[in-house]
């Protein structure tokens, strides 16, 4: 009787230990960031422009919580342990606020995530519109950014529209190095908007 029982412990401990071991490893949150600021910010003057960065609109294979990278040429993968803290575009419209922000002068130009209230509350505006068609990559790799954009004025006229294709490599494996990949090509995408509105802002003053 005790063997029997001696020998029940030792499966249940076996099986209590298999199954720690078959336990899924814990999920990671990773967050885009902006590029590191070198401005000097000052007071926004009265009469600065607005510009709003915004609508941005995603394909549907990136709008979900896991980070997408690209296997093949028409294969993707969603990791299931490795998920954005937050939503994919928000994310974008923060780093490229930031990064805009940075770019602009800061006494003219005011940077702000557009919203229908901004769109209506200000005299000065400009606001860009966004269409991300590819915004992935593959580990050791690179990542791809593909999209277009436009300036529209506030009374909804079009003013300038241009097509960004930008590549940047991963310098590493993990998704850390992805994720920091993916946020040099928003800087990129940033620096390219901010030429678009000051090349628009000169022509206009002459």
């Amino acid at each position: 009787m005790r063997r029997v029982i001696r020998s029940i412990c030792i499966l249940a401990i076996l099986t209590m230990a298999c199954a720690g071991c078959a336990s899924p490893p814990p999920s990671k949150f990773y967050q885009l960031s902006p590029a590191k600021s070198q401005a000097k910010h000052e007071a926004v003057k009265e009469g600065a422009v607005t510009v709003a960065v915004g609508p941005l609109r995603l394909p549907d294979y990136l709008d979900r919580p896991q980070i997408v990278t690209r296997s093949g040429r028409n294969e993707l993968h969603m990791a299931e342990f490795d998920r954005w803290a937050g939503s994919l575009d928000d994310d974008v419209i923060m780093v490229l606020v930031e990064n805009i922000a940075d770019l602009l002068p800061a006494d003219r130009y005011f940077v702000t995530k557009w919203t229908p209230i901004v769109e209506t509350q200000l005299s000065s505006l400009y606001w860009v519109e966004l269409f991300v068609q590819r915004f992935e990559g593959t580990p050791r790799g690179s990542v791809a950014l593909k999209a277009q954009w436009g300036l529209f004025s506030k009374d909804k006229r079009f003013i300038l529209k241009r097509q960004a294709d930008i590549t940047e490599p991963v310098k590493g494996a993990g998704y850390d190095a992805l994720v920091e990949a993916m946020s040099s090509a928003l800087e990129k995408l940033s620096r390219d908007i901010a030429d678009g509105v000051l090349s628009v802002a000169a022509e206009r003053r002459q």
